[in-house]
């Protein structure tokens, strides 16, 4: 039980890091396509001051969660692997796939949902106000795209200088 436990916390945080680092890479002009692909949701989609719509207005075939997807593979091959080596336990394993499967689902849904004008998320009485201090923290990031690259969590961006409040 412990095992599976520390395997959760670990999952997270490793699964958080992906995700701040692959959206840190998608703001760098080397990473070619993928820049010019990410860049779209936010200069053309979604500029600062056209943030909010009434219905997400999808990037169609330049949707980045397919390439956060690709780039995961690794990831989540890598649990697998260590089950099958018997370096941990079926049960880690299964946690590992989880985490990672809740926390790239949050992040897709929570992202997409910043964007929607009267998100019903903001009717939610115990998460109005934390979904609402998230939207701003993610508007920040469309007004300064090298800050704030976490979707529900800022660990990563506190640990690397790279979060901002206002």
């Amino acid at each position: 039980m412990i095992a599976v436990l520390i395997t959760i916390v670990v999952s997270f945080l490793v699964s958080s890091l992906f995700g701040y680092l692959t959206h840190k890479m998608l703001h760098r002009k080397w990473s070619g396509f993928l820049y010019r692909k990410h860049i779209r949701h936010h200069f053309s989609l979604y500029p600062p001051h056209d943030f909010i719509s009434d219905v997400y207005r999808s990037a169609g075939k330049d949707n980045t969660f397919i390439v956060f997807l690709i780039l995961a593979i690794p990831l989540i091959l890598l649990p697998i692997i260590l089950a099958i080596a018997g370096i941990i336990s079926i049960a880690c394993m299964i946690a590992a796939l989880i985490v990672f499967a809740i926390i790239g689902g949050m992040h897709d849904y929570l992202h997409d949902s910043f964007h929607i004008r009267n998100h019903w998320l903001y009717r939610v009485p115990i998460i109005k106000n934390y979904f609402a201090k998230l939207v701003d923290l993610h508007y920040l990031h469309h007004k300064k795209v090298f800050y704030n690259l976490g979707i529900f969590s800022f660990f990563w961006d506190r640990v690397f200088g790279t979060f901002r409040k206002e």
